[in-house]
């Protein structure tokens, strides 16, 4: 099975996935704001312990794992990741980061950062036209969703869609989170402490 295999065309009305390279599942949580629940669990203490709080407006669940060289975070309700623009350029401090979400107005974005800058961001409520990109290198992955049948001056995402696009973009930088995290297996988890507010995002102009 490869990165995200299971996840085309599976129904998931909210998806908030951040990942970072060469950090463990641990050090991510941390970056990302974890609180003193930050603990290894089954998914059964998973349930007992966080089932009640999953969609509650104030509660941000996570757990996380880790595939290959990249660490994943699964917000399970929440949507940290992209509601707060600097997280995964704090995330990516010495390292590279990703964020992957998608709702259901319908939205995905796609946000890649490398040491504390953004370098591309990509969202398909602003459209695919390069034009909307942001980031101090928004054509970064032009070139790539081109080699996939898109085409996106004319707005068209090819044969994977929208998020076939965006989730195919993720393993070709050897993303991956299996399947058997969010379902069997023990994994880390816990709440996200709201994070500061923070207006300035890293200067898009400056290189990474």
């Amino acid at each position: 099975m490869t990165g995200l295999d299971w996840m085309y065309g599976r129904d998931l009305p909210l998806l908030s996935l951040t990942f970072a390279r060469g950090l463990t599942a641990r050090e991510l949580l941390e970056r990302m704001g974890a609180d003193d629940s930050l603990a290894l669990r089954s998914q059964e203490d998973f349930d007992d312990e966080f089932g009640d709080l999953l969609y509650a407006d104030d509660s941000y669940v996570v757990s996380a794992g880790r595939h290959g060289e990249w660490a994943w975070a699964w917000e399970h309700g929440s949507w940290q990741c992209v509601a707060d623009d600097r997280l995964v350029c704090d995330v990516s401090m010495g390292t590279q980061a990703l964020v992957l979400h998608a709702n259901e107005k319908p939205m995905v974005e796609f946000r890649y950062a490398e040491n504390g800058y953004l370098i591309t961001g990509i969202n398909t409520v602003m459209g695919l036209h390069p034009d909307h990109y942001t980031g101090c290198a928004p054509h970064r992955f032009t070139a790539a969703m081109r080699a996939m049948d898109a085409a996106p001056e004319n707005l068209d995402y090819g044969p994977l869609g929208p998020r076939g696009l965006f989730f195919r973009l993720a393993e070709d930088l050897g993303v991956g989170l299996p399947h058997a995290d969010l379902t069997t297996n023990p994994v880390l988890s816990a709440e996200l402490q709201p994070r500061p507010d923070i207006d300035a995002r890293p200067p898009e102009s400056a290189a990474p």
